[in-house]
């Protein structure tokens, strides 16, 4: 099969689907569609390097051809079905998929005991009270609560566009905004010095991205037991931090 007939995607409505690695049969990518045929579209032909369509080829490498399957069909709105796919998505690992995100309604989604904890009961912060100056980057999209600390800090200083050339050089030896944030609903999950910032795809890591041209990444080091670690950081009035369209943002 490459297409469902006319009577199936009346019946199938808005679904969610994955595909599956036929040898090892594990779910490699989660996505959701509503009366077509998006399940059977990622194995058409294709130019681009991203990690669903590497994984692709090389099961077609194999003389085998990735297996669709639908998880759950007839829901009553697409709003359903990305909390299903986010559910799924959140259930086997953002890093054991090649979907490049986890998913919407991810904020409230998969967490640790200790994670909820964090999000709602540390005493928030006011950033007009923080006097440093720190650069935070929001990882709503790619954070998973069984990630390693490699896999987070990956997360964290990759693959930032628009990042000014001021915020990259050193001046006198020192970086304007020295210290990295990694925020998860506005809770710091951890802290980094940057070290350096380079172009995207030069440093090696745990992620891969097709998408690097104008792109921007730190290399670093964590600092344990931030006076920050664990806090949610707020505006004037008790608001979240606002990001800029690149997800990211400036205190001081």
């Amino acid at each position: 099969m490459n297409k469902f007939n006319k009577n199936v995607l009346k019946h199938l409505g808005h679904y969610v689907y994955a595909l599956i690695d036929p040898f090892d049969k594990k779910i490699f990518y989660v996505g959701k569609a509503s009366s077509n045929n998006r399940a059977y579209d990622h194995l058409k032909a294709t130019n681009s390097e991203s990690k669903k369509i590497k994984k692709i080829k090389e099961i077609r490498s194999r003389n085998k051809q990735p297996i669709v399957e639908i998880i759950r069909y007839g829901l009553a709105s697409e709003k359903i079905a990305l909390e299903v796919e986010a559910s799924i998505i959140d259930t086997v690992g953002i890093e054991n998929l090649t979907n490049s995100v986890r998913g919407h309604g991810i904020e409230k989604g998969r967490l640790s005991v200790n994670e909820i904890e964090r999000l709602y009961g540390s005493k928030p912060i006011c950033v007009k009270d923080i006097k440093e100056k720190y650069m935070y980057f929001s990882i709503n999209e790619t954070f998973s609560p069984t990630k390693n600390e490699t896999q987070l800090y990956d997360c964290t200083r990759q693959f930032w566009s628009n990042v000014s050339k001021d915020t990259r050089t050193q001046k006198a030896g020192k970086l304007e905004y020295p210290t990295a944030l990694a925020i998860y609903d506005s809770v710091v999950i951890n802290v980094y010095k940057i070290e350096a910032w380079f172009p995207a795809g030069a440093t090696m890591s745990s992620r891969t991205n097709e998408n690097t041209k104008r792109r921007w990444e730190f290399v670093g080091n964590l600092i344990p037991n931030h006076i920050l670690q664990g806090k949610k950081l707020v505006d004037n009035n008790e608001n979240n931090l606002r990001l800029n369209q690149q997800g990211y943002g400036y205190i001081n």
